[in-house]
């Protein structure tokens, strides 16, 4: 059997991997335009390292993997700039701490959501991500509904237990979002 080409797969997971883009740049003031780039760069170093896939495994996650660590590896770049910046006075301590405190959050939600356990994510995932229903995410998963119930639960309340800060509670002015994926803090 030979092994499938990276190719055939790029294009079913571009709009998924545009809509986890946009979730992870929302957060901060980057632009569409930001979530496009990672996207791009994501595809340009999947195709560049498509040796290090394994042709018998879904491609999805693999890619997500790529964009994750791609979005990462931007934050912790601009985290060093805007210290730099900061240090010699060309921006100021409220927009330098906001902007890092901001992306250190995202960044540990991100880190909290990929150490949860693969049946826990994969659920997350459908549901937050693909934003998909609760019915179909079951059946993709090929599990009864209420186990799907269950594994988002635990995901849920594990990622708020990673990312509680000291004093807990959600931030003063926050508003409840109405996202599949509740994270209060």
């Amino acid at each position: 059997m030979s092994r499938p080409s990276l190719g055939t797969h790029l294009a079913v997971e571009v709009d998924r991997l545009r809509r986890y883009a946009r979730s992870l740049v929302r957060g901060g003031s980057a632009s569409g335009d930001e979530a496009e780039d990672l996207v791009q760069e994501t595809l340009l170093r999947g195709i560049e390292r498509s040796s290090s896939w394994d042709g018998t495994r879904p491609v999805g996650p693999w890619l997500f993997t790529i964009l994750h660590n791609l979005y990462v590896s931007r934050i912790r770049r601009s985290q060093t700039r805007q210290r730099a910046l900061h240090h010699i006075g060309l921006i100021g301590e409220s927009t330098a701490e906001a902007g890092a405190r901001d992306r250190a959050e995202v960044s540990e939600t991100i880190d909290a959501l990929y150490r949860l356990p693969e049946e826990q994510r994969q659920a997350l995932a459908m549901v937050a991500l693909d934003d998909l229903s609760y019915e179909e995410a079951a059946a993709r998963l090929d599990i009864p509904l209420g186990t799907l119930m269950s594994r988002l639960a635990r995901g849920r309340e594990a990622l708020r237990l990673a990312v509680d800060r000291p004093g807990g509670g959600q931030k003063a002015g926050a508003q409840k979002s109405d996202s599949k994926l509740h994270i209060v803090r």
